[in-house]
């Protein structure tokens, strides 16, 4: 059944207790954020398996195929987010390494913000709540358009074809 509203966890009730959960590689049928914010784990992404540490951000677009592996002192928290053709939310899976101070306060206060919001029931929060997700989404595009994060160019040859001509 798909998820209708957009929703906020800790990693732990993300995985409901039960680790399989989230280590068998799957999809899912909404956007998922995780900002890891403790420990260290594994990833499984766009067909390759990475290291995951605090201060990562990891974009899992709607029907994106990962799994991840949390250690026992891994802390963080999830904004999943339905599939939704209002909000501009990057198409790419990523896994952003933060390292910056301000901009690791930043998405730090958008999901606390977003979990406010969820858990006070205020009237107008669904308005509220896209509005969220909006500013969510900017952070992220801000992120990935970042030199820092920018996809790597194509690699200098190396080896016997060093030299020689083409």
């Amino acid at each position: 059944m798909p998820q209708t509203q957009i929703q906020t966890h800790t990693l732990a009730q993300l995985s409901a207790g039960q680790d399989w959960r989230l280590t068998l590689a799957h999809e899912r049928d909404h956007h998922l954020l995780i900002w890891i914010t403790r420990g260290q784990g594994r990833l499984l992404l766009d067909g390759q398996r990475r290291g995951i540490s605090p201060h990562n951000a990891l974009w899992i677009p709607a029907r994106s195929l990962f799994a991840l592996e949390l250690g026992y002192q891994c802390l963080g928290h999830a904004v999943l987010i339905p599939e939704d053709r209002d909000v501009r939310l990057p198409e790419m899976p990523r896994q952003l390494r933060i390292r910056d101070g301000v901009a690791q306060s930043e998405i730090a206060a958008l999901i606390e913000q977003t979990q406010r919001e969820v858990q006070q029931g205020r009237p107008l929060q669904q308005d509220a709540l896209k509005a969220q997700v909006a500013l969510i989404s900017v952070w992220l595009r801000r992120q990935i358009m970042s030199d820092e994060h920018a996809a790597p160019g194509p690699r200098p040859a190396t080896g016997s074809a060093r030299g020689s001509a083409p």
